[in-house]
């Protein structure tokens, strides 16, 4: 058999699918065009629930109409296609903002407020059990209410005066680390947790304020009385020192300052010594004389 044999069968068989076609279509060509139209308006009306366009950072999560979520397997961004009874879930991925105020009892049963900002992302390998767990609205079931329970487990547990002393940055750590240990295993991610402001109540702030001024005013006293003691021993030392000079020496201190000015004085150029006095308690004289004119 030639190559010109082997092309005629093959022709010969299309021509007879062809046709074959062609009958079954004349045959049934209104239900095929019924049938075609229907389908047609089917995929335009469920256009939205077939070919899902999930945004960059996003990830989608599946719902089958039977067998449920789908916790195997998490569509990455793109198009996906479905079966129109199914639903697709998008999921942000990308780091969240969460900007609130919390209005907290301290432990003296007063209220203070606090202003904070919060940023957390979906666990992009288990949002499908986020889903499941959990569902879209998270935020309002998990991370407000985890928010707010770190925030007065650890605030509620100071005064309002201790907070007023408190680093910002140790209060922030503190309630960082809670929700980084609690929201894990809901698979969301802590990035961080910033205090904006902790507002004390007017009085209670002015109350402080005065306190702390009168302790530092305290303080300064201290400092001084302190200095005050230091500086009358050391004149009691000095005092003493004298005493045992002038017992050992036989002279009296102010004698020998005398003999050191005048031996200061004797050391120019310009000067000549006279020594008066008749007794031992009186200094020698240095008259200044100057031979230049």
């Amino acid at each position: 058999m030639n190559l010109g044999e082997s092309s005629k069968k093959i022709l010969t068989k299309f021509s007879g699918i062809t046709n074959w076609f062609e009958r079954k279509y004349s045959r049934h060509k209104f239900k095929i065009i019924i049938n075609s139209l229907i389908l047609l308006i089917l995929t335009v009306y469920f256009w939205n629930n077939i070919f899902i366009s999930i945004p960059s950072g996003h990830s989608g999560v599946l719902w089958h109409r039977f067998s449920g979520t789908v916790t195997d397997k998490v569509y990455n961004e793109g198009l996906a296609v479905i079966l129109p009874i199914d639903k697709m879930y998008i999921y942000d991925l990308r780091i969240n903002n969460l900007d609130d105020t919390l209005s907290i009892l301290t432990s003296e049963g007063l209220y203070i407020n606090l202003r904070y900002s919060f940023r957390y992302r979906p666990f992009a390998d288990s949002v499908s059990l986020l889903h499941k767990d959990i569902g879209p609205d998270y935020e309002s079931k998990i991370i407000r209410p985890e928010v707010q329970g770190a925030a007065l487990s650890i605030l509620g547990n100071y005064s309002p005066e201790k907070l007023y002393k408190m680093s910002t940055l140790f209060i922030q750590s503190t309630i960082k680390h809670l929700l980084t240990k609690q929201l894990y295993k809901n698979h969301i991610k802590v990035e961080d947790f910033v205090i904006r402001s902790i507002q004390l109540p007017l009085k209670i702030k002015m109350s402080i304020e005065s306190k702390l001024a009168a302790e530092q005013y305290a303080k300064e006293l201290d400092y001084k009385l302190l200095t005050e003691e230091k500086e009358k021993r050391r004149k009691v030392i000095e005092a003493q020192g004298i005493k045992d000079f002038e017992k050992i020496s036989g002279i009296s201190i102010l004698k020998w300052k005398g003999l050191e000015v005048t031996s200061e004085f004797a050391k120019s150029d310009n000067s000549k010594i006279i020594i008066m006095g008749n007794g031992n308690e009186q200094l020698p004289l240095l008259l200044n004389s100057d031979d230049k004119k």
